[in-house]
């Protein structure tokens, strides 16, 4: 029986160790009525991250049909038009994928960035769309590593109007429920001391 036991935990280590999977989460906006938000209020809606608006106080919120990558409501730093205009969105933990889509009307021609960093500010990964006069949309950009080190990414668009663009969709790997290797070496090891005191109990 306790020897039943101890397959039964370890085949439920592994499942464990095979099923934790990092979780995509995604902010459409949609659920936020139009009009203008501080950053506490803007903040206060989601979860794992943080967006400063670095030129501004404000974030606003309007509904959108820039086809075919924005419906709804988008977001427009507020004002948009200072001097080094652009958003910082601030991770909780760790993540090693962001994307976000970035666009405009077609008034001007806008330059799009996403950059990303680690928690020593060290740029990890970056991405770039040229967003021409004549489009009435933008692009989905993103930015990865090969393991969860992004902690922050900046974005913004440069045109005639300084960060005149709207977001959207903005998308993050919640890797903070996947077990370390550490941690799932210390399971494995518990699980072979437990054994090991089975058996000095029965010698």
């Amino acid at each position: 029986m306790k020897r039943a036991l101890m397959i039964l935990l370890s085949i439920g280590v592994v499942s464990f160790a095979a099923k934790a999977e990092a979780t995509l989460i995604t902010y459409d906006f949609n659920s936020l009525a139009s009009g203008n938000y501080t950053e506490a209020a803007f903040n206060a809606n989601f979860l794992g991250v943080a967006f400063d608006n670095t030129g501004g106080s404000d974030f606003q919120i309007q509904t959108v049909s820039l086809d075919p990558d924005f419906s709804g409501q988008a977001v427009l730093n507020f004002p948009y038009n200072t001097a080094g205009n652009s958003t910082i969105a601030t991770l909780s933990s760790l993540t090693d994928y962001i994307s976000v889509t970035i666009g405009d009307y077609d008034a001007d021609a806008d330059d799009l960035y996403l950059y990303a960093y680690d928690s020593l500010n060290t740029l990890v990964d970056s991405a770039f769309f040229y967003n021409p006069a004549s489009s009435y949309a933008g692009n989905t950009l993103s930015v990865s590593t090969g393991s969860a080190s992004i902690a922050w990414v900046e974005f913004y668009g440069v045109g005639v109007n300084n960060n005149s663009v709207y977001w959207d969709n903005f998308t993050f790997n919640d890797t903070s429920s996947v077990p370390e290797p550490s941690t799932m070496l210390l399971l494995g090891s518990g699980l072979v001391g437990f054994g090991l005191v089975r058996r000095k109990f029965r010698g």
